[in-house]
């Protein structure tokens, strides 16, 4: 049994130190690292439960290809030669009949930060000559929107908010988010 150091790989602004205890090369606890300075040994409850995510019996770790109509629900495994195999002519058949441009890339991360989000996705849709796209619409409309109305976005020094005298929270759920 080890305990491995480990960061959060979520982009919040405080970077989350972990600490994994590890046996027989399987996670078995996550916790929050209690020297990290601002969150000291505190995770949120997205980061908490990713060991029940990640061995959950549900969860897919082969491909799948649908055999019934879509919506209907129903799949069959895949080998990953197959799945890819199978991606990659549909790709070429698109850039055949109406060029790469007609390919557009669209995907959202959500919380993920630079390396696990979009850095070899972005380098994989380049080098075929896809559209290009900010990625992400709802996010970026937002950004702008905010740019608009309020200016330059500026967050809060994460280790002086204790300082604050008020902290005023619109629009979320602190506690659970």
């Amino acid at each position: 049994m080890s305990t491995i150091r480990a960061v959060c790989p979520h982009d919040c602004p405080d970077t989350c130190a972990m600490l994994v205890t590890v046996e027989d090369g399987k996670a078995i606890r996550i916790g929050g690292d209690p020297d990290h300075p601002f969150t000291k040994g505190f995770l949120c409850t997205k980061v908490a439960k990713y060991l029940e995510r990640t061995y959950h019996p549900d969860r897919l770790l082969t491909p799948q290809i649908r055999v019934g109509a879509k919506g209907e629900g129903k799949f069959r495994r895949a080998s990953w030669d197959e799945a890819t195999d199978l991606i990659a002519a549909r790709l070429r058949a698109i850039i055949e009949t109406d060029g790469a441009q007609a390919i557009l890339p669209y995907s959202y991360g959500g919380t993920l930060g630079m390396i696990q989000s979009e850095a070899l996705a972005a380098r994989f849709f380049n080098s075929i000559g896809a559209s290009l796209l900010d990625r992400t619409i709802c996010a970026t409309a937002g950004m702008e929107a905010w740019n608009y109305t309020y200016g330059v976005r500026m967050g809060t020094d994460s280790e002086q908010i204790g300082e604050a005298k008020l902290i005023l929270l619109w629009g979320t759920n602190t506690v659970t988010a």
